[in-house]
């Protein structure tokens, strides 16, 4: 590509520059800079340049108008879905950051793809869609592993068993609409009170079973 070429190239991509991301900005203005100065860009920095603009593209243009006029609410559900859950992995951060700061925030269809269309995003869904095991006001009893976790949240009345000794908490179901932060199967988040406890916590519905009720 010959000067001519990459200047146009350039001239052309300066009106769209705003647009695009941080470190594209910030790349175009180290190139624009090093062209005016030096007059030439290495080949790797015109490929760069060659892919930043196809982002502006009539047809480009076109698609991402198309896409942002269709992202409805139950898109933008799926994605505070999925937002809540990547938060407790480490992926996306940032766009995790951007979703919880505005709520009218609109993820490229790439973005959107990545984050709300793989097996783990289709796991978290699945498990947020589920009806609960456990209704709202249900009694229920945790499982022996969660129990040791959440023993000390029950103190005040009276537990202090051995660590080789089953306990067993009788909780309240309070919610059944807590965040989803894994996407194993019984993934569904509930809020729970332990019976003559003080302390609310949460868990997943893996972590619960039937209360066993005495005999009359």
């Amino acid at each position: 590509m010959d000067q001519n070429d990459i200047k146009n190239m350039l001239d052309s991509l300066a009106d769209f520059i705003p647009q695009a991301s941080l470190w594209e900005q910030g790349f175009f203005e180290s190139v624009q800079h090093q062209f005016g100065k030096y007059h030439t860009l290495s080949e790797p920095q015109v490929k760069t340049i060659q892919k930043i603009s196809e982002k502006f593209s009539p047809e480009a243009i076109k698609e991402r108008e198309a896409w942002y006029a269709s992202f409805d609410e139950d898109r933008a559900e799926i994605l505070r879905v999925c937002a809540h859950y990547y938060m407790h992995t480490g992926y996306f951060r940032d766009i995790c950051d951007e979703i919880n700061l505005n709520e009218k925030f609109v993820p490229t269809p790439k973005q959107y793809k990545s984050m709300c269309e793989n097996k783990y995003a289709a796991k978290v869904m699945t498990a947020h869609r589920a009806e609960p095991k456990f209704p709202v006001g249900s009694l229920v009893t945790l499982r022996h592993a969660k129990a040791r976790s959440i023993e000390y949240l029950v103190g005040n009345v009276g537990w202090n068993t051995p660590k080789t000794q089953r306990v067993e908490i009788n909780v309240l179901v309070l919610s059944t609409t807590e965040p989803i932060v894994s996407a194993a199967v019984g993934g569904k988040r509930y809020k729970c009170m332990p019976i003559g406890g003080t302390k609310s916590f949460c868990c997943d519905e893996k972590d619960l079973k039937k209360m066993k009720r005495g005999k009359k």
